[in-house]
C-alpha cells in the first residue's frame, strides 16, 4: 500500500484536471476489469461483473489547488483557489503547475499577512508578460506542496495524500474483490473539491445496489483540534454523517458488525461542516444506499497532510470485509 500511496501522491492533479492519474489508476486494474471508461466529467470507472450484489467503491482522485486569472505586465501570476486552500497556507510556498512550470507563492509588499487570494502573486522567474505567456496561461491549474516522506512511526507525510490514500485502499479493495469473482465497480472521481460534483453523474450511469465511498476524515488529537474524538492511529471510522449526508443505520451495522468480527476498532465520524462524495451519490436517481468509511488523516483538506498505515491497512481489510459480506 505505501509504494501505491507514494506512487499516487506524485501525480499532479488538480479538480479539473485529473486525466493522467485517472490513466494511471485504470492501467492498474485493468487487468481485473471486465470494463473500463472514464466518463464525461472525468471519473475514471472499471467493472468486474460477478456473483452477488453490485457494490461501488468510490474515491475522489483530485486535490485543492490554484487556477491562473492573470498574468500582468511584470511576468507575475495571479490566482484563485480550486477546492478549500486558504490564502495563508498557500503563501511563501512552491506551486508546481499541471504543464511542469513551478512558481513561488508570494505576498504583496506591505501586507502582513494574507488573507484573500488577491494578496498573492506567484512569481514563475519570468522577466515580462510575454515570458510568463510562454509557460503559463490563463485557466492553468497547479498544486501546493511536496512529495510524500515517511516520518517515522509508520505515518507519511505529504501533498495529496488527501485522498490518493482513499484511492490505493479504492484500487486494492476492487483488486481483491474482483479476484473473488464479485460483482464490484471502482470509481476514481473527479471534481469533488468544488463540491463532489462528479460523483453523481457516475452512480447514475452504474446505478449499484450499495456504494461505499472511501475518504480522508480530521483526527482531532492534535492541539487545539475540534472535538471529533477521532485519532490518528485508532482505526478506520464509518461516517455517522457530514453536511451532505446522514448514514443509513442498515449500512451502519453492516460495518460495525464486520469491524466486530475483524477485531478492528471502529472509530465515528460526525463532521458537520465536512463534505463527501457520499451525499451526491445517496441523492441520485431515487436514491442509492450509500456510506462512507473514512481513515483519519491530521489536517484533512489542506494541501499537506498526515496519516498512519496502520489506519490505511485497517480501512482496506474493513472495506473489502464489509462488502463479502453485505447482502441486498
Amino acid at each position: 500500500m505505501k509504494e501505491w500511496i507514494v506512487r499516487l501522491a506524485g501525480e499532479i492533479a488538480p479538480s479539473g484536471s485529473e486525466g493522467r492519474i485517472a490513466s494511471v489508476l485504470l492501467d492498474a486494474v485493468q487487468d481485473l476489469a471486465d470494463e473500463t471508461h472514464m466518463d464525461a466529467l472525468g471519473n475514471a470507472i472499471a467493472t468486474k461483473h460477478g456473483d452477488g450484489p453490485h457494490v461501488m467503491i468510490a474515491a475522489h482522485m483530485d486535490e485543492p489547488g490554484v487556477m491562473v486569472i492573470d498574468i500582468d505586465d511584470n511576468g507575475y501570476l495571479r490566482v484563485i483557489p480550486t477546492g478549500g486552500l486558504t490564502a495563508s497556507e498557500t503563501a511563501f510556498r512552491q506551486v508546481t503547475f499541471t504543464n511542469g512550470t513551478i512558481g513561488l507563492v508570494c505576498l504583496e509588499d506591505g501586507e502582513k499577512r494574507p488573507e484573500q487570494f488577491d494578496q498573492l502573486y506567484i512569481d514563475i522567474g519570468a522577466k515580462h508578460r510575454q515570458e510568463a505567456e510562454s509557460r503559463a496561461f490563463i485557466g492553468l491549474s497547479g498544486v501546493i506542496g511536496g512529495s510524500v516522506t515517511e516520518v517515522g512511526n509508520g505515518r507519511l507525510l505529504g501533498r495529496a495524500l488527501d485522498n490518493r490514500v482513499g484511492c490505493a485502499i479504492a484500487l486494492q479493495a476492487f483488486r481483491d474483490l474482483a479476484q473473488r469473482g464479485l460483482h464490484v465497480s471502482v470509481v476514481f472521481t473527479a471534481q469533488n473539491a468544488p463540491g463532489a460534483r462528479a460523483a453523481q453523474a457516475a452512480a447514475f450511469a452504474l446505478e449499484p445496489d450499495l456504494a461505499i465511498v472511501v475518504d480522508a476524515t480530521p483526527a482531532s488529537d492534535v492541539p487545539g483540534g475540534k472535538r471529533t474524538a477521532l485519532q490518528l492511529g485508532a482505526g478506520p471510522a464509518f461516517k455517522v454523517m457530514d453536511a451532505g449526508t446522514v448514514a443509513p443505520l442498515a449500512v451502519k451495522q453492516l460495518v460495525e458488525d464486520t469491524a466486530h468480527a475483524l477485531g478492528i476498532t471502529l472509530q465515528y465520524e460526525v463532521w458537520p461542516s465536512g463534505r463527501s462524495d457520499t451525499g451526491a451519490i445517496q441523492l441520485t436517481r431515487a436514491g442509492i444506499l450509500a456510506a462512507g468509511i473514512s481513515y483519519p488523516v491530521h489536517t484533512a483538506g489542506a494541501a499537506e497532510a498526515m496519516v498512519d498505515l496502520a489506519d490505511v491497512e485497517a480501512t482496506l481489510r474493513l472495506l473489502v470485509a464489509s462488502v463479502q459480506a453485505y447482502r441486498k
